[in-house]
């Protein structure tokens, strides 16, 4: 099957999915989980889930966007993103969610941006919760600076995405303190761990749920909607093939393009080099004819 015919697969795959939520975002849906998780990482002890306001962006709202996880608590604006490939533009993708939430909470507040005094804005955090197979230290930052094609001077923005390995095994300290950010890096190496046993994706999804549940562990989502996380699972590795299909497609694209160029350098070379051997030639006949025309004055 040709790579455009795998794409086009992949994409009415993703049409006919009911549940396009990923897990970690139907994991922490509700505010005392969400506080919780913050808590966590920033090793503070807030209690009361209405000091947190929920602030993610929907598809059906901003079109073309969506992310996984945005709220404002402690004068702070938090973007959570969950992440299982290694993807060195989240700082990218951050500074445009985190401007449209800018916006979102200047309009909501009422505020005038044209006015002469200061506005007062919520401390912006940026974290990745990564939790893919490639091997990164416990935390790593990226900034939106290391893009920028100069560095002769401080830039006029930047975004910091702060990466959290998620990894079972990893950030032991972390998930031990938020025991619903434990569970789900559980549940995902149970998956896993059945997936190396070379069963199938949805037996190996269904064979971990089922063992989660016996060990309490996510047993409230995983009891009650089943069958929305054995969806969301498969949408995942959907997604992932369709990501490595899409990065494939770029990839034959690139080597198309390298050949291409390679031809046309190779054809610029060759009529370079006619062009040399005609000049030579005809330098050659000219000096003929300059030797002929010195002979004719010698007699």
């Amino acid at each position: 099957m040709k790579l455009k015919e795998v794409l086009a697969n992949f994409k009415r795959v993703f049409v006919k999915r009911k549940y396009k939520d990923i897990l970690f975002r139907y994991v922490f849906r509700e505010k005392q989980e969400i506080l919780q998780l913050y808590n966590a990482i920033n090793h503070t002890n807030y209690t009361n889930p209405d000091d947190l306001m929920i602030t993610t962006m929907e598809d059906a709202i901003y079109i073309g966007m969506k992310n996984d996880l945005s709220f404002l608590v402690a004068n702070e604006l938090n973007l959570y993103e969950h992440q299982s490939t290694l993807n060195k533009n989240m700082p990218l993708r951050g500074l445009f969610y985190i401007a449209k939430m800018y916006e979102g909470y200047i309009e909501t507040h009422g505020l005038n941006k044209y006015q002469k005094t200061l506005i007062k804005l919520p401390f912006p955090r940026f974290v990745v919760f990564y939790n893919g197979e490639d091997n990164i230290p416990e935390e790593l930052c990226m900034r939106l600076s290391d893009a920028f094609e100069k560095h002769e001077e401080e830039p006029a923005v930047e975004c910091v995405a702060r990466f959290i390995n998620i990894n079972y095994g990893h950030n032991q300290e972390l998930l031990n303190s938020c025991k619903r950010l434990h569970d789900y890096s559980y549940f995902v190496n149970c998956v896993r761990g059945y997936l190396k046993k070379g069963l199938g994706k949805k037996e190996a999804i269904v064979l971990a749920t089922d063992k989660c549940i016996e060990e309490g562990i996510l047993k409230d989502v995983l009891v009650k909607h089943r069958a929305e996380v054995v969806d969301m699972f498969l949408t995942t590795f959907d997604k992932k093939m369709y990501e490595e299909a899409v990065r494939e497609e770029g990839r034959e694209e690139e080597r198309v393009n390298t050949e291409r160029e390679r031809a046309n350098a190779e054809r610029e070379r060759a009529n370079a080099e006619r062009e040399r051997q005609r000049a030579e030639k005809a330098e050659a006949e000219l000096e003929k004819l300059r030797e002929e025309m010195a002979r004719l004055k010698g007699e």
